[in-house]
């Protein structure tokens, strides 16, 4: 059953490109019981569905530590009030290590804290702290060890730098042009103390390379820490033979290893950074929520950590504090700024019994809000679970790039043995051999390759969720700017999915206000979606509506009613009809109406038509807009509706859609959509009911508008959290933007090896400037990447997005399936 499945994300630390990312995905999906897995080597995350009846967490775990790779958990310290002795830390210990997911605590009761390493995956914080108060201890503080990420950038950056210092010792140590100034310079006494530096650099720089090639030789595969490894020893290991025991400075180029090696590493340490801000999305999302907040416990204000928060607690917010959980206001007024989760910059007024987001902030007055989702229930937590899920995703394009990129290394292997080989029989010189062939192993960039789609992705999906728009597949962000053609659902939303009042038409000397007023007094007691509209349009304009003295609903024809001692009938033309009611100026009013695909409703006073009323489902007043800029992006445009063909055309009509389809029923559809598919065109669906789901299965991409039903979210592939059909446009025009950042990264990283290997083997290249382009190239994709981030839709610079209303972002629920 899909039901019992498991998803989980694992942080993975070692992963050196995107070859090592494939080397644990081909492992992982060996393992009986896992369904899917995506492994993100711009993310240092995999993302594995699996079976746990059939493989248990830990085989996952054990499968990647095999390879060489490390699993890395979440770490905090926890402060707890009443650890007393040792025999109450261990009493903690124990009782910690019996909670799945916790890999181990150690309780410190000289200091009163736990240090507890755990996995996000089966545990959370609030479940470990539930553990401790259940024993009877108070947390009165926490604090998280530093991401790894930092941890690793920082260390990346040390070495580089301690590296490159050395490696400018050894270069002018090793400079013919200096030896006149500095006596010191290509002496032997200078080759030995190259020799020194350089062994340092080869080992305390050198290892994470040697590392990676041992893990990728492993797994009988090779990557860049192979060709970084391979040329920088043998540069390495050959001026190491020529210095001992006579130094022999023409054959020595330990600054060639040297300098390549802290190259290589700089550049890993910006290629960290660089997709550390990619992924910024992510982290932003989860610093969204406060750690601590105020609720009321029996009457008193006290302070607990958010993880803490239970359903029905009432959380007390202040003006400038973040809301912590997802809730309803239920005493203070104040206006939220809801931009983290829709994108719209000015904020929201919120009064009780409205609903309010986890994440937002509170602009002004003090808000009471009773919880009623907390945790991973609440709207932020399915966003983030639905973005690091696209994070981890491979749009079609990728998957290309992973193959070639697993031949890759072989083939540079194969020309720098080439090119040594050549250079050596046209009789150049060792010397000439060695270096060109090392310059060829350096100055090639897998990495690049392998980064060229992740982070464009990364920083897209990051992109699209400041909008409030989810993409929760890289398949679909590369078919979303494929689209041929794109179907909209009519009712709810292309329309406001209600009837409103168009027409008030009176006959003889009747106002339309009368006309209003006495129809809204004859339906003012009905249930009937047309009588709450003229109810509700008579309201608007500020008339009085008394209470009927007798009420009598007709089934689906209408209603009787008497008010002033007069009977008031209201309905359908065929009503009036068998009621003996002369239309005679009316009806021709009421084909005319009718023919513009409206429902019309006649009045009549004493069997007496005194005037009709027109009521239409009516477009949103955006959808104009959206159809018109899908139209200039040459997309063709289609509505689906089981509405009769007169309405549905009324609708196109006012809207500039050309393809209709009507009086198709609900279950149909998805077979309407099938028909376009099988001429070849990649259609997109755009629906918001239940009705929609098999469509939006169906279609190539599914786009749910957020105030859908949850059946429609799941099965959409685009979610728009707004309820505004220019998110549509917004969502297409990103995926465009990011599709085209993927082949100009990929452009520039197959453009750099065609052009810079050939120049390398040529001997064109000496190995630290062959370094330096390697480290480099990486460095420019996630760049060129990360100005994504400055870009805005065409729609969005051309129109303000409406306010999303709480209730629509509560409506989304779209778990990570």
């Amino acid at each position: 059953m899909i039901s019992d499945r498991k998803a989980i994300a694992l942080r993975i630390a070692g992963m050196h490109c995107a070859s090592c990312a494939l080397r644990i995905e081909d492992r992982l999906k060996k393992l009986p019981g896992v369904v899917r897995v995506n492994v993100s080597f711009a993310s240092g995350k995999a993302y594995v569905v699996f079976d746990p009846k059939l493989v248990e967490l830990r085989d996952i775990e054990k499968a990647v530590e095999e390879l060489g790779y490390q699993v890395v958990y979440e770490k905090v310290s926890l402060k707890v009030s009443g650890l007393r002795d040792v025999f109450d830390a261990k009493m903690l210990e124990e009782a910690l290590s019996k909670v799945e997911g916790i890999v181990r605590a150690s309780a410190n009761y000289v200091k009163s804290n736990i240090l507890i390493e755990y996995n996000p995956a089966l545990t959370s914080l609030e479940d470990i702290k539930e553990v401790i108060s259940n024993l009877g201890f108070d947390i009165t503080s926490e604090e998280f060890e530093l991401p790894t990420e930092e941890v690793e950038a920082k260390k990346l950056r040390n070495t580089a730098l301690v590296g490159l210092a050395l490696s400018a010792v050894i270069m002018i140590l090793s400079s013919s042009e200096l030896s006149p100034y500095l006596p010191l310079a290509r002496t032997p006494l200078s080759a030995y103390i190259s020799l020194a530096l350089a062994s340092v650099i080869q080992v305390g720089v050198g290892w994470r390379f040697y590392l990676g090639a041992l893990r990728a030789a492993r797994g009988k595969t090779a990557n860049m820490d192979t060709l970084v490894s391979l040329g920088t020893t043998a540069a390495f290991a050959l001026s190491a033979f020529n210095t001992i025991p006579t130094p022999r400075w023409e054959e020595i180029y330990f600054d060639a290893s040297a300098m390549v090696l802290s190259l290589v590493q700089l550049g890993k340490y910006l290629e960290t950074k660089t997709k550390g801000k990619a992924s910024a999305v992510v982290k932003k999302l989860l610093e969204a929520r406060p750690k601590k907040a105020r609720v009321l416990r029996e009457g008193v204000e006290v302070e607990i950590p958010s993880e803490m928060i239970q359903v029905g607690d009432i959380v007390i917010v202040r003006p400038g504090e973040k809301i912590p959980v997802d809730g309803v206001v239920v005493d203070g007024h104040s206006a939220v700024d809801e931009s983290m989760v829709t994108g719209e910059s000015i904020p929201v007024e919120k009064k009780p019994g409205d609903e309010v987001v986890g994440g937002t902030v509170n602009r002004e007055g003090v808000l009471k809000i009773r919880a009623t989702r907390v945790g991973s229930d609440t709207f932020l937590a399915h966003v983030v679970s639905l973005v690091e899920e696209a994070l981890a995703s491979k749009p079609p394009i990728q998957k290309l790039v992973d193959k070639v990129a697993g031949y890759f290394t072989f083939i540079v292997i194969a020309i720098s043995i080439a090119t040594f080989m050549t250079w050596s029989l046209m009789g150049a010189g060792f010397t000439k051999a060695i270096l060109s062939s090392v310059s060829v192993l350096v100055v090639a960039c897998p990495c690049a390759l392998g980064l060229a789609t992740p982070t464009a992705v990364m920083v897209g999906v990051g992109k699209s969720a400041e909008y409030g728009i989810i993409i929760k597949n890289g398949e679909a962000l590369e078919l979303a700017s494929k689209m041929d053609v794109i179907v909209f659902d009519k009712t709810g939303t292309l329309t406001k999915g209600k009837p409103e009042v168009t027409d008030v038409i009176p006959i003889d000397v009747h106002s339309p206000e009368e006309v209003l007023k006495l129809a809204a007094i004859a339906e003012k007691n009905s249930e009937h979606p047309l009588a709450k509209a003229i109810v509700e349009e008579a309201v608007n304009k500020g008339l009085t509506l008394e209470d009927p003295q007798d009420f009598m609903s007709i089934p689906g024809r209408g209603v009787r009613a008497v008010y002033n001692g007069v009977e008031l009938l209201v309905g359908s033309l065929s009503l009036m009809a068998d009621e003996g009611v002369d239309c005679g100026k009316a009806e021709a009013k009421a084909v005319q109406l009718m023919k513009q695909g409206k429902t019309v409703v006649v009045i009549s006073v004493d069997k007496r038509a005194i005037g009709i009323i027109g009521l239409m489902d009516t477009p949103r007043p955006e959808a104009k807009t959206a159809i018109d800029a899908l139209k200039e992006m040459k997309l063709k445009i289609a509505m689906i509706t089981g509405d009769n063909e007169r309405t549905a055309k009324a609708i196109a009509g006012q809207l500039g859609i050309d393809i209709v389809l009507a009086n198709v029923p609900p279950w149909v559809k998805a077979q309407e959509i099938k028909k376009l598919q099988q001429e070849g065109l990649i259609v997109g669906m755009v629906g918001d009911g239940v009705n929609d789901a098999p469509a939006l299965t169906q279609a190539h991409i599914g786009i749910a508008i957020g105030s859908g039903t949850d059946i429609a979210i799941e099965a959409g592939d685009i979610i728009l959290v707004r309820d505004d059909l220019r998110d549509v446009v917004a969502a297409i025009q990103l995926s465009q933007r990011v599709v085209r950042q993927i082949k100009q990264n990929l452009a520039w990283a197959f453009s750099y090896n065609i052009i810079l290997i050939p120049l390398a083997a040529a001997g064109l290249l000496y190995p630290a400037l062959a370094g330096l382009a390697m480290a480099l190239s990486s460095a420019s994709v996630t760049t060129w990447s990360l100005l994504m981030k400055r870009y805005v839709p065409k729609i969005k610079r051309q129109s303000n997005p409406r306010k999303l209303s709480c209730s629509q972002a509560n409506k989304f629920n779209c778990p990570l399936q």
